[in-house]
Protein backbone atom coordinates (compact mmCIF):
# COMPACT_ATOMS: atom_id res chain seq x y z
CA UNK A 1 0.00 0.00 0.00
CA UNK A 2 1.86 3.11 -0.73
CA UNK A 3 1.72 6.55 1.44
CA UNK A 4 -0.93 8.25 -0.74
CA UNK A 5 -3.06 5.69 0.20
CA UNK A 6 -2.40 5.42 3.40
CA UNK A 7 -2.61 9.63 3.68
CA UNK A 8 -5.80 8.79 1.94
CA UNK A 9 -7.14 6.87 4.24
CA UNK A 10 -5.63 8.74 7.63
CA UNK A 11 -7.20 11.36 6.47
CA UNK A 12 -11.36 10.25 5.82
CA UNK A 13 -11.28 7.30 8.95
CA UNK A 14 -14.16 8.86 9.97
CA UNK A 15 -16.29 8.68 6.18
CA UNK A 16 -14.93 5.27 5.82
CA UNK A 17 -16.50 3.97 9.06
CA UNK A 18 -19.59 5.74 8.72
CA UNK A 19 -20.30 3.60 5.21
CA UNK A 20 -21.17 1.04 7.78
CA UNK A 21 -23.82 2.92 9.41
CA UNK A 22 -24.95 3.65 5.90
CA UNK A 23 -25.63 0.41 4.88
CA UNK A 24 -26.07 -2.21 7.91
CA UNK A 25 -27.69 -5.11 5.95
CA UNK A 26 -24.39 -5.27 3.80
CA UNK A 27 -22.27 -4.89 6.85
CA UNK A 28 -23.81 -7.34 8.50
CA UNK A 29 -23.95 -10.30 5.68
CA UNK A 30 -20.25 -9.55 5.63
CA UNK A 31 -20.10 -10.39 8.95
CA UNK A 32 -22.34 -13.67 8.74
CA UNK A 33 -20.13 -14.97 5.84
CA UNK A 34 -16.88 -14.43 7.42
CA UNK A 35 -18.33 -15.61 10.97
CA UNK A 36 -19.37 -19.27 8.45
CA UNK A 37 -15.55 -19.72 7.63
CA UNK A 38 -13.10 -18.74 10.26
CA UNK A 39 -13.11 -20.20 14.06
CA UNK A 40 -12.32 -18.40 17.29
CA UNK A 41 -8.63 -18.64 18.19
CA UNK A 42 -5.45 -16.28 18.36
CA UNK A 43 -5.80 -14.16 15.25
CA UNK A 44 -5.13 -11.34 13.77
CA UNK A 45 -7.05 -8.84 11.23
CA UNK A 46 -4.49 -7.44 8.58
CA UNK A 47 -5.59 -4.24 7.11
CA UNK A 48 -7.56 -3.57 10.38
CA UNK A 49 -9.34 -0.37 9.35
CA UNK A 50 -11.65 1.06 11.67
CA UNK A 51 -11.73 -2.26 13.19
CA UNK A 52 -15.53 -2.91 12.53
CA UNK A 53 -14.93 -6.82 11.41
CA UNK A 54 -12.56 -7.27 13.85
CA UNK A 55 -14.86 -6.33 16.89
CA UNK A 56 -17.59 -8.10 15.64
CA UNK A 57 -15.49 -11.56 15.20
CA UNK A 58 -13.95 -11.29 18.60
CA UNK A 59 -10.17 -10.61 17.12
CA UNK A 60 -8.49 -8.72 19.55
CA UNK A 61 -5.09 -7.79 17.45
CA UNK A 62 -5.26 -5.78 14.09
CA UNK A 63 -2.22 -4.49 11.82
CA UNK A 64 -3.05 -1.50 9.67
CA UNK A 65 -0.34 1.38 8.16
CA UNK A 66 -2.82 3.80 9.07
CA UNK A 67 -2.77 5.89 12.17
CA UNK A 68 -6.18 7.30 11.64
CA UNK A 69 -7.79 4.26 11.10
CA UNK A 70 -6.11 2.45 13.69
CA UNK A 71 -7.43 5.27 16.46
CA UNK A 72 -11.00 4.46 15.77
CA UNK A 73 -10.07 0.39 15.67
CA UNK A 74 -8.20 0.71 19.61
CA UNK A 75 -11.39 2.85 20.88
CA UNK A 76 -13.31 -0.36 19.37
CA UNK A 77 -10.91 -2.47 21.98
CA UNK A 78 -8.60 -3.88 18.94
CA UNK A 79 -5.09 -3.70 20.07
CA UNK A 80 -3.24 -1.39 17.38
CA UNK A 81 -0.65 -2.82 15.25
CA UNK A 82 0.90 0.02 12.98
CA UNK A 83 2.60 -2.15 10.08
CA UNK A 84 2.18 -2.79 6.66
CA UNK A 85 0.59 -6.23 5.37
CA UNK A 86 4.33 -7.37 3.93
CA UNK A 87 6.25 -6.97 6.91
CA UNK A 88 4.46 -8.23 10.02
CA UNK A 89 6.42 -7.55 13.36
CA UNK A 90 5.18 -11.37 14.28
CA UNK A 91 7.13 -14.50 15.52
CA UNK A 92 6.67 -17.10 13.11
CA UNK A 93 3.08 -19.20 13.30
CA UNK A 94 2.33 -17.10 16.36
CA UNK A 95 -1.57 -16.73 15.45
CA UNK A 96 -4.04 -19.13 14.89
CA UNK A 97 -5.21 -17.38 11.96
CA UNK A 98 -4.54 -14.26 9.97
CA UNK A 99 -7.76 -12.61 8.02
CA UNK A 100 -7.64 -9.82 5.14
CA UNK A 101 -11.39 -8.47 4.76
CA UNK A 102 -11.29 -6.56 1.55
CA UNK A 103 -7.42 -5.46 1.98
CA UNK A 104 -6.03 -7.50 -0.61
CA UNK A 105 -7.63 -5.44 -3.18
CA UNK A 106 -5.67 -2.03 -1.71
CA UNK A 107 -2.29 -3.78 -1.90
CA UNK A 108 0.42 -3.31 -4.61
CA UNK A 109 1.69 -7.00 -4.10
CA UNK A 110 -0.95 -8.94 -2.22
CA UNK A 111 1.28 -12.14 -2.93
CA UNK A 112 3.76 -10.97 -0.23
CA UNK A 113 1.48 -9.89 2.24
CA UNK A 114 -0.43 -13.60 1.67
CA UNK A 115 3.22 -14.71 2.34
CA UNK A 116 3.80 -12.75 5.41
CA UNK A 117 0.08 -14.15 6.82
CA UNK A 118 1.05 -17.53 6.27
CA UNK A 119 4.34 -17.00 8.07
CA UNK A 120 2.72 -15.28 10.82
CA UNK A 121 -0.24 -17.85 11.22
CA UNK A 122 -1.08 -21.67 10.45
CA UNK A 123 -4.48 -19.99 8.78
CA UNK A 124 -5.11 -17.51 6.41
CA UNK A 125 -8.83 -16.20 5.07
CA UNK A 126 -9.10 -13.79 2.77
CA UNK A 127 -12.64 -11.63 2.15
CA UNK A 128 -12.93 -10.06 -0.80
CA UNK A 129 -15.55 -8.48 -3.47
CA UNK A 130 -15.24 -10.10 -6.58
CA UNK A 131 -14.46 -8.73 -9.96
CA UNK A 132 -16.52 -8.88 -12.23
CA UNK A 133 -19.56 -7.79 -10.67
CA UNK A 134 -21.50 -4.39 -11.63
CA UNK A 135 -20.69 -3.05 -7.68
CA UNK A 136 -16.97 -4.09 -8.43
CA UNK A 137 -17.08 -2.64 -11.95
CA UNK A 138 -18.07 0.53 -10.90
CA UNK A 139 -16.03 0.90 -7.88
CA UNK A 140 -12.64 0.55 -10.02
CA UNK A 141 -13.86 2.92 -12.63
CA UNK A 142 -14.08 6.06 -9.49
CA UNK A 143 -11.35 8.43 -9.94
CA UNK A 144 -12.01 9.33 -6.20
CA UNK A 145 -12.52 7.99 -2.84
CA UNK A 146 -11.51 4.85 -1.36
CA UNK A 147 -11.87 2.29 -4.34
CA UNK A 148 -9.81 4.98 -6.23
CA UNK A 149 -7.10 2.86 -5.26
CA UNK A 150 -8.90 -0.39 -5.73
CA UNK A 151 -8.29 -3.36 -7.99
CA UNK A 152 -10.91 -6.22 -7.79
CA UNK A 153 -9.77 -9.91 -8.31
CA UNK A 154 -11.49 -12.78 -9.58
CA UNK A 155 -11.56 -16.21 -7.36
CA UNK A 156 -9.15 -17.60 -9.87
CA UNK A 157 -6.89 -14.87 -9.70
CA UNK A 158 -6.82 -14.88 -5.49
CA UNK A 159 -6.53 -18.97 -5.79
CA UNK A 160 -3.31 -18.08 -7.87
CA UNK A 161 -2.18 -15.83 -5.36
CA UNK A 162 -2.92 -18.56 -2.52
CA UNK A 163 -0.47 -20.67 -4.24
CA UNK A 164 2.56 -18.44 -5.57
CA UNK A 165 2.22 -17.58 -1.89
CA UNK A 166 2.51 -21.13 -0.83
CA UNK A 167 -0.80 -21.69 0.90
CA UNK A 168 -3.01 -24.48 0.26
CA UNK A 169 -7.03 -23.12 -0.45
CA UNK A 170 -8.85 -25.57 1.07
CA UNK A 171 -12.19 -23.99 1.06
CA UNK A 172 -14.30 -20.88 -0.63
CA UNK A 173 -17.55 -19.49 -0.33
CA UNK A 174 -19.26 -16.81 -1.11
CA UNK A 175 -22.66 -14.66 -0.82
CA UNK A 176 -24.06 -12.58 -4.20
CA UNK A 177 -25.36 -9.34 -2.14
CA UNK A 178 -26.22 -5.82 -2.93
CA UNK A 179 -25.41 -2.35 -2.60
CA UNK A 180 -26.96 0.87 -4.08
CA UNK A 181 -28.63 -1.38 -6.14
CA UNK A 182 -25.46 -3.30 -7.96
CA UNK A 183 -25.08 -6.60 -7.10
CA UNK A 184 -21.43 -8.26 -5.74
CA UNK A 185 -20.52 -11.79 -5.31
CA UNK A 186 -18.39 -11.58 -1.67
CA UNK A 187 -16.35 -14.50 -1.13
CA UNK A 188 -13.90 -15.67 1.60
CA UNK A 189 -11.12 -18.29 0.48
CA UNK A 190 -9.35 -20.61 3.45
CA UNK A 191 -5.97 -21.51 2.79
CA UNK A 192 -3.64 -22.72 4.92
Amino acid sequence: MGKDVVSFFDENAARYDRWYDEHPREYQEQIKLIKDAIRKGNDVEIGVGTGRFAQKLGIKVGVDPSEGMLRIAAARGIFPILAYADRLPFISKYFDFSLFVVTLCFLEDPVSALKEAKRVSKDVFSAIIEKGSSYADFLEKKKEGFYAYAHFYSERELLDFYSEAGLEAVDSIYSDLETEGMRYRFRVIVGH
